[in-house]
C-alpha cells in the first residue's frame, strides 16, 4: 500500500514536470520566433556597464536585507541563530534557487538547514520561511497598489491595468484578513464547524502547530514589525536594482511603473506553471511593459520588444553572481549546529 502511494506520487511529480517543461518550451519558442536576436545582442553590447554594476551591487544588498528579515522571523518563532549563520544560509538558498529546477528549491534547502539547527522546532522553522515569502509578497503588492492609485490619479490607464489593480487588491485584502485572523484570534474561538473541518485534515497536529506559530507574530509584535520594516527597505532596494538595469539598457520606465511591473511578474512566476518561471517570466514582462505602452503585441514583437526580453534575461543573470557566492559558501561554510538557542513558545 505504501509502495503504491510512493509510485502514485512519483508519477504525479513526473507528469507535473513534463507539463511545466512543455509550457516552458512552448513559450520560449513562441517568443524566440518574434525576436530580432541581432538587435538584442546589439542592445546588450551598448548597455551601460556602470548601471549594470550598480544593479549587481544592489542585488547583493537585497540578499543581506533578506537575511535580516528572515532572522527577525526566526526570532519570532523562538529560534535564536547568529545573524552570520542566517546570512550564510540565505546565500546558500539563493544558490539553490538559481540552479535547481524550480522557484522554491532554495526555500527547501533553507528549511532543511534550520531544522538541523532546531530539530524540535521543525514546523516553526518552516513557518518562518513561509512568512518570509508572504511578507515580501504582501509588501510588494501593497506598494504596487499605492503606485497604481497614484498612476490613476495622474493619468488614466488602460482597462488592462484596472483589471490588474483589482486582482492585486483582492489578493492583498483576502491575504490580510486571513493573516490577521490567524495571528490575533485564538483557534478555540473559530466557528465550531471550522474546527471540525480541521479535525479531518491529515496530520492535523502540524496544522495546529502552524496556527500557534502564526499567533506568535501577535505576541512578538515588535519583531514582526521589524521584519516588515526590513522587508520595505528590501523592496525599495530590489526595485532600484531593476530600475538600474532599465537605465543601463535605455528602457524608458519610471520607478513606480517598475514597482508595479515587478509585483505582477513575481506573483505570476510564483505560480507552478513553468520550470523556474522561465518563459512565463518573459511573457509576463512583455504583457506588463505593453500595458504601459513600452512594447506592442501583435504579429511582430514591436518596438522595444528586444529591450524587454533583454531586461528579463539580465534580471535573471545578474543575480547569478551572488548565487555563485552562495555556492562557494555552500562548499566552504562549516555549520555548528550547537549554536541555536531555542525558546519555548
Amino acid at each position: 500500500m505504501i509502495e503504491q502511494s510512493y509510485k502514485s506520487k512519483f508519477k504525479k511529480n513526473i507528469n507535473g514536470f513534463v507539463f511545466r517543461f512543455a509550457i516552458t518550451l512552448l513559450i520560449i519558442v513562441y517568443i524566440s520566433k518574434k525576436l530580432d536576436w541581432s538587435e538584442l545582442v546589439r542592445q546588450l553590447i551598448v548597455a551601460d556597464p556602470f548601471w549594470l554594476t550598480i544593479a549587481c551591487l544592489l542585488f547583493g544588498l537585497v540578499n543581506l536585507l533578506a537575511a535580516l528579515r528572515w532572522w527577525f522571523l526566526l526570532l519570532v518563532q523562538g529560534i535564536h541563530l547568529p545573524v552570520l549563520t542566517v546570512t550564510m544560509i540565505t546565500f546558500i538558498g539563493q544558490f539553490f534557487n538559481s540552479f535547481l529546477l524550480g522557484a522554491i528549491g532554495g526555500d527547501i534547502i533553507k528549511a532543511l538547514y534550520v531544522q538541523k539547527y532546531a530539530p524540535n522546532h521543525k514546523t516553526y522553522a518552516t513557518l518562518s520561511i513561509i512568512m518570509d515569502r508572504a511578507i515580501g509578497l504582501m509588501i510588494l503588492i501593497f506598494g504596487s497598489l499605492i503606485s497604481m492609485f497614484w498612476q490613476f490619479r495622474n493619468n488614466a490607464e488602460s482597462s488592462q491595468m484596472s483589471t490588474i489593480m483589482y486582482a492585486l487588491l483582492g489578493i492583498f485584502s483576502i491575504s490580510s484578513i486571513v493573516g490577521l485572523l490567524l495571528i490575533f484570534i485564538p483557534f478555540q474561538r473559530f466557528p465550531a464547524r471550522l474546527r471540525k473541518l480541521v479535525d479531518l485534515i491529515p496530520h492535523k497536529h502540524i496544522f495546529k502547530l502552524m496556527i500557534s506559530g502564526f499567533r506568535q507574530h501577535g505576541v512578538a509584535l515588535k519583531l514582526t514589525l521589524a521584519s516588515m520594516a526590513m522587508g520595505i527597505i528590501l523592496t525599495i532596494v530590489l526595485i532600484a536594482a531593476c530600475y538600474s538595469i532599465a537605465i543601463a539598457i535605455g528602457l524608458g520606465v519610471t520607478y513606480l511603473q517598475m514597482l508595479i511591473i515587478m509585483t505582477v511578474v513575481i506573483c505570476v512566476v510564483s505560480l507552478p506553471i513553468s520550470i523556474g518561471g522561465h518563459g512565463v517570466r518573459e511573457g509576463a514582462f512583455i504583457i506588463m511593459f505593453s500595458a504601459f505602452g513600452l512594447v506592442s503585441i501583435g504579429q511582430q514583437m514591436g518596438k522595444g520588444g528586444e529591450l524587454v526580453i533583454l531586461f528579463s534575461l539580465l534580471f535573471f543573470t545578474i543575480p547569478l553572481f551572488w548565487s555563485i557566492v552562495g555556492g562557494i559558501i555552500y562548499l566552504s561554510f562549516r555549520h555548528d549546529y550547537s549554536l541555536t538557542v531555542l525558546k519555548d513558545i
